[in-house]
């Protein structure tokens, strides 16, 4: 549904994307990940033909960027990372502008902004401005926005950021929900931290593709070593012992927790959460630290 051919992004005289080939399938969700600046979100606007290609293409189910912006608009939704400079407008016009750009009218159009309403927290006919939203509910709004016309693809940027716990939660399960109507999502991630609800992942860095494959750590593990930690209350000295009898370098944080590093494609955390229960050591959480997609980027 979505693929880059070589697409190459400039700005400022810079280039920000550099040749950059990937592809999402149908019904696939997939993460980019980067420092910033890496060009995750130059990426996504050139997708969403928000910024012009310098070089290369990007299909948008086999629609051109460059030669057929129209149709691919009208195939996508495309959340930006932040609610656009329009203070005084009200967050039911907000939906009611880009519903007519995207050709709906009437009865269709009242019906796509209640839904929008709706999905954004917000009861029918709301007329609260868009500055005096909470974060939550300009994200929530920015994606009604995005599902007005239906689109089969959506481009994410910065989906959680600003998001409480809960929050995120919400957008992981409308990201999952996607997948199962058939939808395309492709996003940018800030923080790295991907949720378990992409298929795959790209890495950017300095604009060029440094990575790709399945959102299984497996996938990234060939030549990789691991920092993970794990939780043992009041015996992170004891975990330090157990583990490094079975090979594995660790250190104790504090008298709570310990810190190891799993070996190019050695041992998995599950198997030092065995090796800890085996020493009779409680583990009340183990996992990567930070998540695995960071330490990608690190």
């Amino acid at each position: 549904m979505i693929r880059c051919e070589r697409a190459t992004v400039e700005r400022s005289g810079r280039l920000v994307v550099e040749a950059v080939t990937l592809a999402v399938g149908h019904g696939q969700a997939a993460a980019i990940v980067g420092r910033t600046a890496s060009g995750k979100s130059s990426l996504l606007a050139a997708a969403a033909t928000a910024w012009a290609l310098h070089a290369g293409d990007i299909l948008v189910a086999g629609r051109s960027v460059r030669r057929e912006p129209e149709i691919v608009r009208r195939s996508l939704g495309y959340v930006p990372d932040r609610m656009p400079g329009w203070p005084g407008l009200r967050a039911g016009e907000f939906l009611e502008v880009f519903g007519s750009a995207a050709g709906l009218r009437r009865e269709r159009l009242a019906a796509a902004v209640g839904r929008g309403l709706a999905l954004a927290g917000l009861p029918a006919g709301d007329r609260t401005p868009l500055d005096a939203l909470a974060t939550g509910q300009q994200k929530r709004l920015l994606l009604a926005r995005a599902l007005l016309h239906e689109p089969d693809v959506l481009l994410l940027d910065d989906p959680f950021g600003g998001l409480d716990p809960l929050e995120r939660l919400e957008m992981e399960r409308f990201i999952g929900d996607a997948l199962l109507m058939g939808r395309t999502v492709l996003a940018a991630i800030d923080d790295a931290d991907v949720p378990a609800c992409f298929t795959h992942l790209f890495v950017l860095a300095e604009g060029s593709l440094v990575a790709s494959g399945p959102a299984t750590p497996a996938a990234f593990s060939s030549g990789r070593a691991w920092r993970c930690a794990a939780v043992c209350r009041g015996a992170a000295e004891r975990a330090v012992t157990a583990l490094a009898a079975a090979g594995l370098d660790a250190a104790a944080t504090d008298p709570d927790a310990v810190s190891f590093v799993l070996e190019r494609g050695g041992s998995s955390v599950g198997s030092a959460v065995a090796v800890l229960a085996a020493a009779g050591i409680d583990v009340e959480q183990a996992g990567f630290s930070p998540p695995w997609p960071a330490q990608l980027i690190a």
